[in-house]
């Protein structure tokens, strides 16, 4: 008989609770575990033949990384370099492709730093410098440890002699970070990027990167990128200080600062950073549709009026005036006339009429009793609107 079909969504979601009843269990029986490693992984291969048969290869092998990854940090024995070569060795058996020891390599190599091995730590995790963000600064730090410690003279004494030739290797580590780029959190995907250690050590040397090389926006730019991703609104408060003290003028950083004063709900800080993008931009739409954004979130009239005037002057493409027009009257609570805007957006989008029909449903959520549905309904009409916005006017989104 034919095994039943299942959509990949609800085979992660059957996963994902199997993982979390694995996890309890290693945290429970650690040392069962410990002792008998060889019989756990048995134990995971046959739940997983038993609940999910025909389950991918790559599903199963990620399931098998997952597992042996939250083994490696519950066991007692992490600190034991044979016992976590033992343990890949078993997880690297049961895995259905033999895709390479990467993942593994990775591992070992932070818990050579954490062991105080640098020179094994460097030499396991060069090859993997563009796998992702946290490897070149935790290579810098490896060489960064190698610098003889001098006490508070440190700086005076690299004043004098210059930088040591370790200090030099971390200072090319992150300049090495800038130059190719890797792929934010992508350890977090492979299920090892949360490891606390390691992201300290990613901060620890950004900001030394930061100091080392002041007229590089760069490092700037790769911090508040990892800091969003992550949730940290104190590190990102730190590092748009110094972004937009060094350079006023970037509007990266002015975009940035702008979704962090919004998301802050700091309407005036948010009017400030309009009004230094309109000082740097004079030319521009973009400053004009940020403070048109600002004016409909707010719902102030003459703000709306006088941006809307200088849109036009700067010759704002007519579909994104009706749709901020629409988003304003919705917004206004003027609902008769949020209608004649739709009615005229309908006419003008023409062949894009699928968009204003998602626009009809969300416009009638704005007429409910419930608080909560008509803030869903405000959140999606104007996120959608913003999206289409910035595509059309080629505005790069934050």
């Amino acid at each position: 008989m034919d095994e039943e079909w299942q959509p990949d969504a609800i085979v992660r979601l059957k996963l994902d609770q199997i993982k979390r009843e694995f996890f309890d269990y290693i945290d429970k029986n650690i040392d069962k575990i410990d002792a008998n490693v060889p019989v756990f992984y048995g134990h995971v291969i046959a739940t997983l033949e038993k609940n999910l048969p025909g389950v991918s290869d790559e599903l199963h092998d990620r399931f098998i990384d997952s597992i042996t990854v939250q083994v490696l940090n519950a066991s007692k024995r992490s600190g034991e370099i044979s016992f976590i070569e033992k343990l890949f060795d078993y997880a690297e058996r049961n895995k259905c492709k033999k895709t390479g020891k990467a993942l593994y390599d990775i591992l070992l190599g932070m818990k050579m730093i954490n062991l105080g091995k640098y020179p094994e730590a460097i030499e396991l995790l060069k090859k993997y410098r563009t796998v992702d963000a946290l490897i070149c600064p935790a290579l810098a730090y490896c060489y960064f440890e190698y610098t003889p410690q001098q006490g508070g003279d440190m700086d005076q004494e690299e004043l004098i002699r210059g930088p040591t030739p370790a200090a030099l290797a971390a200072r090319e580590q992150m300049i090495e970070l800038v130059r190719l780029n890797p792929p934010m959190n992508r350890l977090k995907e492979m299920g090892i990027g949360d490891d606390p250690g390691i992201n300290k050590i990613f901060w620890f040397m950004l900001k030394q990167a930061i100091a080392w090389f002041p007229e590089d926006r760069e490092f700037l730019r790769i911090g508040l990128e990892k800091a969003t991703r992550d949730g940290k609104r104190d590190i990102k408060a730190e590092l748009l200080t110094v972004a937009i003290e060094r350079f006023y003028s970037d509007m990266y950083f002015l975009r940035e600062l702008y979704q962090f004063k919004l998301e802050s709900r700091d309407a005036g800080g948010v009017a400030g950073v309009v009004k230094q993008m309109i000082q740097q931009y004079p030319d521009e739409i973009e400053p004009i549709y940020f403070g048109l954004k600002l004016s409909i979130i707010t719902v102030r009239p003459e703000a709306y009026f006088r941006f809307r005037k200088l849109a036009l002057i700067k010759s704002i493409p007519q579909n994104a005036l009706l749709l901020l027009d629409f988003a304003f009257e919705l917004m206004s609570s003027k609902q008769y006339e949020a209608l004649a805007c739709l009615d005229e957006i309908k006419v003008k989008f023409g062949t894009q009429h699928y968009y204003v029909t998602l626009l009809e449903y969300v416009a009638h959520d704005f007429l409910s009793d419930d608080e909560k549905k008509v803030k869903q309904a405000k959140k999606a009409m104007i996120d959608s609107i913003d999206q289409y916005c910035l595509k059309l006017l080629k505005i790069k989104d934050t």
